[in-house]
């Protein structure tokens, strides 16, 4: 079997939604195809696994081809681009690249098997510097997949008196719509980008008011979807969390999946101000945080890895990091300056996860070049898509509510 339990997180509920992270980069200029299929081969050196299927019955990788011009596909501007892959029969990555008449739009779709959000950026930076510099870029690169710290840290940390937290009594949910037809829903991307200005607000505000820009969105995301939840105060939003952060000096290249999640849940009323809900949630995320409670998502699987066959494996997933209707994912900032093809800057980066059937819904936020997006996948038709921006548009209002109130709050100090 494979040395990573945790790519068995994502073969779950895999009629709900399928495992994929996608990353949608838009350049001025127009990239070398040519050189873009060397790049992914050099990275294929590095990650081997890019060109395997995922085999479930061992949780191993098997290699199906030998060369990244069978992944990387040119396709015109109008071209659909998002038929869901198969990582069990085909290679863990998919490059499309679209010549425009502004540029070049290149849209990569990894498996979420493989890897993670924080695991795909490095992943971006790597294929960014084997386009730049060629074979120099992986001379002594390794990509580390053990597990031996995350080991040694469920042994210091003992499994919690509480029961089971990740299935919350009150799920949070969005309406159907009564004229949505499954014939006519299809795959779509969407969301709302904010400006520099507002995310620059923004992060003020958090420094005002001593939270992060996580608990911010957390708990503005959280509000939004409780206003078509009518009678529901409480905000239960899982939060994928990268454990590499609790790998004491980490500089590794790892590209795996090393995701767990924390598992929230705030009381707030329909009414109250959303600068307190977001207190509510940063006290909540701090004391998640100081107890280490991500762990308790991958404690079993890890226990009892080697003992249990995969049927029984993914049922101890589903017990403890199970898909909801809901879902939150947040990808971070993506450094624009190591996201650079050549000469050929990227002015827009959109990280997305999993496309999901409406009315199920997932927002994923990212920031790139100063701006922060609410980005979302859909398998829906083009009213439940609106709904979908209907929803984002909801949770900037929110994060301008709390914005103003913070600022409201400075000047009355």
């Amino acid at each position: 079997m494979n040395d990573n339990p945790l790519n068995i997180l994502h073969t779950i509920g895999l009629k709900a939604l399928y495992p994929v992270i996608r990353c949608q980069l838009k350049s001025a200029g127009q990239l070398d195809v040519s050189r873009l299929i060397q790049a992914v081969n050099l990275t294929a050196k590095v990650v081997p696994e890019l060109f395997c299927r995922y085999e479930l019955a061992d949780n191993s990788w098997q290699p199906v081809v030998t060369d990244a011009s069978t992944l990387v596909q040119e396709v015109p501007a109008d071209a659909p681009l998002d038929d869901t892959p198969d990582w069990f029969t085909q290679p863990q990555l998919r490059v499309q690249v679209q010549a425009t008449s502004s540029g070049t739009t290149l849209t990569l779709t990894i498996s979420h098997i493989l890897t993670d959000g924080s695991g795909f950026k490095q992943y971006l930076y790597l294929l960014s510097d084997c386009y730049n510099r060629g074979p120099v870029a992986i001379t002594g690169v390794k990509n580390v997949v053990e597990l031996s710290w995350l080991k040694e840290l469920l042994a210091s940390h003992p499994a919690p008196q509480t029961g089971n937290v990740d299935h919350p009594a009150q799920p949070l949910q969005l309406p159907k719509l009564a004229a949505a037809s499954t014939e006519q829903q299809r795959p779509q991307v969407s969301g709302l980008r904010l400006s520099q200005q507002l995310t620059r607000d923004l992060l003020a505000a958090t420094h005002e008011q001593g939270v992060t820009v996580n608990d911010v969105l957390l708990a503005t995301f959280g509000k939004t979807i409780q206003a078509y939840n009518q009678g529901n105060p409480i905000l239960a939003i899982a939060c994928p969390t990268d454990m590499r952060q609790a790998i004491k000096h980490n500089h590794d290249l790892r590209i795996a999946n090393h995701t767990a999640r924390y598992n929230p849940v705030v009381t707030s009323a329909s009414g109250e101000p959303i600068g307190t809900a977001v207190q509510k949630m940063h006290t909540e995320m701090t004391q998640l945080k100081q107890r280490d409670q991500f762990l308790d998502s991958v404690r079993s699987l890890m226990a009892q890895y080697q003992t249990l066959g995969i049927h029984e494996l993914q049922q101890i997933v589903e017990a403890n990091y199970h898909v909801r209707e809901i879902g939150y994912t947040n990808f971070g900032v993506i450094d624009d300056q190591r996201l650079v093809f050549d000469q050929l800057p990227v002015t827009q980066c959109l990280l997305t996860g999993s496309f999901r059937t409406a009315p199920m819904f997932q927002v994923a936020c990212s920031t790139f070049k100063g701006e922060l997006s609410l980005g979302f996948n859909m398998i829906g038709t083009d009213d439940e898509v609106q709904f979908g921006r209907v929803v984002t548009t909801a949770m900037v209002a929110q994060i301008i509510a709390f914005v103003a109130q913070s600022t409201t709050d400075a000047v009355v100090l």
